[in-house]
């Protein structure tokens, strides 16, 4: 009996991830894009798949008809073949819409009851400083729990969540594993006399909203699998208490860059605080399932990862219009520098610095200088404002070797003899690599190069005794985790290679705290399911 539950366990995890499409990219030289004001030549391959624009830079997109929805976070990419792309190749291809690792976009799109599957990924990457382009590749993917026909989809209106039930609202302004004791519940109001395990938390993080309606989203608060310790017994004692991972309104722009290509920022420019509702209502809630690990010897063993930090500001607007938000203003005070802390450093691998700054002047001249530790970087220039332009800005996107865990990056203003001059800074970025160690706080971690290596990685976590567990937050709404059960100093998980994952290491003594505004109770509201009913 037991072998018969194995067989159709291995049969299940097959038929999910059985789909799988491969393509093949036939580079065809350059194109010259022309408008009537500016021209770009870039490289090129056949038209109906090649997509170019200033921000996401040169993609292939493709779409085909589909049997089904498929699951749009189930994508992993595999069998990727590179040839090297000289720099003469590159033409003008903004060098900053090149990322390290190729990005996909994969997503459903359903027109008149018809249901197809849309990619689009980057088929240039900077492989530490060497660029490479894409000639073939493989995508598999798994289909949706609702795959038998469009009207399963989210396209389709129902009525909210919100429209029965108790419901309270809480907030985070942060990312990382929170903890809902039951003194906070009971400040919201929430009943723990309930039975604990039909508490539920919604809620669609804190990334902010895409800008085109043809972005998939939800379409109502998505239910969140929640860590409920304590809740066995069906009795929310003191004691007990829930766990669940919160994304808040800032944070990496790479990881929002990968559902939203347009989007510069570090800052979410609609909120700073993500909301999330506990609700109590008929039916269990959703709770983390544990990791299913590959069963073979790994191929790669990864033990280290980017960790990713930024300085970023939203005071000034320079045009009154817009969502480009800059920070920290160079004027009197013309040089700032900015300190980064990337502890147990890996300084054999090359560092990923960003920087994005704007100026409005009236002279031309008008510089700013870029430096790291005293040496220099880049010199920005900025055109004088005219009739249809306030400011400028310039940006600098590229490697750096970072001689100190501790890298600063100090920005010098010369406004060229004009005081009205005034220089602004956007936001500074440094992605270094750091060993996987764990330091006595959670934190997130992810491995670039995972997304371009085939078959089984094995993540080493060293000094690993505190860290109770390890969370796949991937997917922000079906978090995954395994435990470190017997606490081992020297801690491993595997996974299957393909797609670049993020995870979170958590250690028992350090939760971040949820907050709360004045009014947390919410009434019961189906605006979804009255006005907005597709009859």
């Amino acid at each position: 009996m037991k072998n018969r539950l194995l067989l159709l366990f291995f049969l299940h995890q097959s038929l999910l991830f059985s789909q799988q499409k491969t393509f093949d990219i036939t580079w065809e030289g350059s194109k010259t894009f022309r408008t009537s004001i500016s021209s770009i030549e870039i490289p090129s391959f056949d038209k109906i798949h090649m997509a170019y624009n200033d921000d996401t830079g040169l993609l292939y997109v493709t779409e085909w008809e589909s049997s089904g929805l498929v699951d749009e976070s189930s994508a992993v990419l595999s069998d990727v073949s590179y040839t090297i792309l000289a720099a003469s190749e590159i033409k003008g291809l903004p060098l900053k819409t090149i990322p390290n690792n190729p990005k996909i976009k994969f997503s459903n799109a359903i027109d008149r009851g018809k249901v197809s599957t849309y990619l689009s990924i980057t088929p240039i990457i900077n492989d530490n400083g060497v660029y490479k382009k894409m000639t073939s590749f493989t995508v598999k993917y798994a289909m949706s729990s609702n795959r038998n026909s469009a009207s399963n989809s989210a396209s389709v209106i129902v009525n909210s969540v919100l429209s029965s039930g108790q419901w309270y609202r809480f907030y985070v302004d942060k990312s990382g594993v929170f903890i809902l004791t039951k003194d906070f519940l009971n400040q919201l109001g929430v009943n723990t006399n309930a039975d604990p395990r039909s508490i539920k938390i919604y809620g669609n993080g804190g990334a902010m909203l895409p800008f085109e309606n043809s972005e998939p989203y939800p379409m109502d608060l998505t239910e969140n699998a929640i860590k409920f310790v304590g809740e066995e017994d069906g009795v929310f004692n003191n004691e007990d208490y829930i766990l669940f991972y919160g994304e808040g309104p800032k944070g990496d722009v790479s990881d929002q860059r990968d559902n939203f290509p347009l989007v510069n920022t570090n800052l979410n420019p609609y909120t700073d605080k993500a909301y999330y509702y506990v609700n109590i209502g008929s039916g269990f809630g959703k709770r983390i399932q544990q990791m299913v690990q590959p069963s073979g010897n790994a191929d790669v063993a990864i033990d280290t990862f980017q960790d990713y930090q930024f300085q970023e500001v939203d005071e000034v607007n320079i045009g009154r219009v817009g969502r480009r938000w800059f920070g920290d203003r160079f004027g009197i005070e013309n040089e700032k520098s900015y300190t980064f802390d990337f502890p147990n450093l890996i300084a054999t691998e090359p560092a990923r610095l960003t920087v994005y700054v704007g100026a409005t002047s009236e002279v031309s001249g008008t510089t700013m200088e870029l430096q790291m530790n005293g040496t220099a970087i880049d010199n920005f220039t900025f055109a004088p404002f005219t009739n249809t332009s306030v400011g400028s800005g310039d940006s600098f996107s590229g490697n750096v070797t970072l001689a100190t865990s501790e890298p600063t990056v100090e920005l010098k203003f010369n406004n060229n003899g004009n005081p009205s001059s005034i220089g602004y800074l956007d936001y500074v970025a440094i992605e270094a690599t750091r060993a996987l160690r764990f330091e006595g706080t959670q934190f997130l971690f992810k491995n670039n190069s995972v997304a371009n290596t085939a078959g089984i990685v094995q993540y080493n976590i060293s000094n690993a005794v505190p860290v109770s567990e390890v969370w796949d937050v991937t997917n922000k709404y079906d978090v995954i985790n395994t435990v470190n059960v017997d606490r081992n100093a020297n801690f491993s998980f595997k996974t299957q290679a393909g797609t670049r994952r993020n995870y979170i290491a958590v250690t028992d003594t350090d939760f971040y705290q949820p907050l709360r505004d004045g009014n947390v109770g919410v009434s019961n509201q189906n605006l979804k399911g009255t006005i907005f009913e597709n009859a």
